[in-house]
């Protein structure tokens, strides 16, 4: 067989990576008794490419016992790592069939590939392989036997639990015993705690094993109280691996006992727990945070707050930090105060107003009220945000001062909680329009015309619709749409014909959502727009205020129209049930291109397949590639056999690869 090999697809650099991987891949379609020759020496292939591609070809050829038995024989090797890869990879995809030959080789005098063995088993898993896996805890090689605890944790059968822990007992090595204490931690049934779990958590090499055990399998008083003992170590690995075990095994506590678990904690309150636990907060380490957060939230004491408003840092914690603040009160906003006072970091100084501000306490206001004047931008834009669900009249002064802010973020914000906020006073949302009214910027008029729309003030808006800049005008198009019949109506029908497209767009966006229709008329004049983008903007408006009664029109547009404007078209008849118009875009089907032809193909497979059957042939000779995936997915109108002749007849002649996968992908499902 070597000589063979050797000629065609050598395992040396003398031949191309290349054409050693066109040999293997020339063995395609072969049965593998005439193939193995060259697959079986190209498992150890240095190249990965060429051994990743013999292994396919082997599990497509579908070996028999006899071929496994001389693949599995290839384990031997203990020079080339990649063929033992290879093979492994192999058997583990043949799965099940592949278990009774591998079983019996668990007896073999060959400990290192007794070993693999186990390994292979456990990646197949199945009850099927349990035996072999239980028989093997004994094996005399320690780490096959600690590979074989390894594998039943990977496998994940609760049966095998109670063997598991009587090889604990009796097996003293601690390599192996850490496998063990792996595996029930993967397997993760929760029960009263075995005696030999809670005497290794006292010996010091397996104390953090032992603890992220009791994490999956822990859920009573017991095992919180081994977990305390380590969370007052004083090695720090141990503590924050004993911490992440805690915050899980509370969780999983009976009812009935939290209580006196949570008094348990509190307990410990005198015993340095709160250092221990700040010692322990990681930066950066998400499940410890989190576990420490949870137990901080449990212990439920003013000390706490420092510790929880440092996580406030993390956007990831905030959720459960702000929990465990809210637990604590006025008490977490003294904290929150005095923590502003003495801090040097900007981006601490806004989580804290941010929090202020989410808790809503009047003890937050006077901070916030200093943040607003704070030197870093960033700090008042947190403020600005805060404030928004603040009561203070005061507060919301200084939002009106920051509308001038140097920092456009900061005028965003402040603009943003004027808007938004239910508590400002309409007097002073009036003087701030009428300030930004006045401001030379196009972008602080802007914020003008939305605090207009906010007080319901036609007239500030129609002062703004004629400003010189067009995106005032737009931003004032938009806002009056929010002041509803009659009102925003009027002065929207003028907007129609400004100068600017952006704003006839806006001011026909805004008259759909007016919903008066005294607009329709003048909407259905502006179909005449020049500009093809309005022209799709004024017929969304006209079926949503008009609907039926603007048949016509939409059948017209679609006739003559913009391929803009036919898209919008199709976006009608998708959300609205207008058979006349899906009439036309069947009819008119022959003469569609590009993204028209396929919105209307996706269409017409969606709300009437019928009047697209006429138009399958056409549409999947299309030539648009893109055209075709669509044809081919809307394949489904046809009747099964007729389906499948298309298909078949379109294959044939197709070149593209995305269009060949979408007609194969339909053809298996025949």
């Amino acid at each position: 067989m070597g000589s063979m090999v050797n000629q065609t697809c050598p395992a040396t650099g003398s031949i191309p990576d290349d054409d050693r991987y066109q040999a293997v891949q020339a063995q395609l379609g072969k049965p593998l008794s005439e193939s193995s020759a060259v697959l079986f020496e190209a498992l150890g292939d240095p190249s990965w490419r060429v051994r990743k591609q013999a292994v396919e070809l082997v599990i497509i050829a579908r070996p028999t016992l006899e071929q496994l038995q001389l693949l599995l024989e290839l384990l031997r090797d203990d020079e080339n790592a990649g063929l033992r890869s290879a093979v492994a990879e192999l058997m583990i995809r043949t799965g099940s069939a592949a278990v009774p030959l591998l079983l019996t080789r668990l007896h073999d005098d060959d400990h290192d590939l007794r070993k693999q063995v186990v390994d292979i088993l456990g990646q197949i898993g199945g009850k099927a392989v349990l035996p072999g896996l239980i028989e093997a805890l004994s094996d005399q090689d320690i780490n096959v036997a600690a590979s074989a605890a390894e594998a039943l944790g990977t496998v994940g059968y609760v049966s095998s639990a109670p063997v598991l822990l009587q090889h604990l007992e009796q097996n003293r090595d601690l390599f192996f015993r850490y496998n063990v204490l792996a595996a029930l931690a993967k397997i993760g049934e929760c029960g009263p705690l075995p005696p030999v779990i809670t005497e290794l958590v006292h010996h010091d090499l397996l104390k953090r094993p032992v603890y992220a055990c009791l994490a999956r399998i822990g859920n009573d008083r017991e095992a919180v109280e081994l977990l305390l003992q380590g969370v007052l170590s004083s090695q720090t690995g141990i503590v924050q691996t004993a911490l992440i075990a805690l915050a899980q095994v509370l969780k999983q506590l009976e009812p009935s006992e939290q209580t006196a678990v949570d008094i348990q904690l509190q307990s410990l309150l005198d015993q340095g727990v709160i250092e221990q636990l700040s010692n322990a907060f990681s930066p950066g380490n998400l499940l410890l945070n989190e576990a420490i957060i949870t137990i901080l939230g449990k212990l439920a004491d003013p000390r706490c707050a420092d510790l929880l408003l440092c996580a406030l840092l993390d956007e990831r914690l905030v959720t459960q930090a702000r929990a465990a603040l809210k637990a604590l009160g006025h008490q977490a906003v003294a904290a929150a105060v005095t923590r502003f006072a003495g801090s040097s970091d900007p981006a601490e100084r806004a989580v804290l107003c941010s929090f202020l501000g989410w808790q809503g306490d009047a003890g937050g206001t006077a901070t916030l009220g200093t943040a607003l004047h704070d030197e870093d931008s960033q700090v008042r834009a947190a403020a600005a945000a805060a404030v928004l669900r603040m009561p203070d009249p005061e507060l919301h002064a200084g939002l009106v001062a920051l509308l001038h802010d140097p920092d456009h973020v900061v005028r965003d914000t402040a603009l943003n909680s004027l808007r938004s906020s239910d508590l400002v006073s309409p007097a002073l949302i009036r003087e701030a329009a009428a300030q930004l009214m006045q401001e030379y910027s196009p972008a602080q008029r802007c914020g003008a015309a939305y605090l207009f729309a906010n007080l319901k003030d036609a007239a500030g808006l129609s002062v703004l619709l004629n400003d010189e800049y067009p995106e005032v005008r737009e931003a004032a198009a938009r806002a009056a749409g929010r002041l509803g019949m009659t009102e925003g109506c009027s002065h929207l029908i003028t907007a129609l014909v400004d100068e600017e497209p952006d704003v006839r767009i806006a001011a026909a966006e805004s008259l759909g959502e007016c919903g008066d229709s005294s607009a329709v008329q003048p909407l259905k004049l502006a179909l005449s727009d020049q500009d093809p983008w309005v022209q799709a903007a004024v017929l969304r408006s006209l079926v949503t205020l008009a609907g039926r009664e603007v048949i016509p029109q939409l059948l017209a547009c679609w006739e003559q129209g913009d391929e803009v404007v036919q898209l919008a078209c199709l976006e009608m008849a998708e959300q609205f049930d207008l058979p006349e118009l899906l009439q036309a875009v069947s009819q008119g089907l022959g003469k569609r291109e590009g993204e028209v032809l396929k919105g209307a193909i996706y269409l017409l497979s969606r709300q009437n397949g019928r009047l697209l059957v006429p138009w399958m042939q056409h549409v999947i000779c299309n030539p648009d590639w893109d055209v075709r995936v669509a044809a081919v997915r809307a394949s489904v109108v046809l009747a099964e056999e007729d389906r499948r002749i298309l298909l078949q007849q379109a294959l044939e002649r197709e070149d593209n690869d995305l269009v060949k996968e979408g007609i194969r992908t339909m053809l298996r499902r025949e």
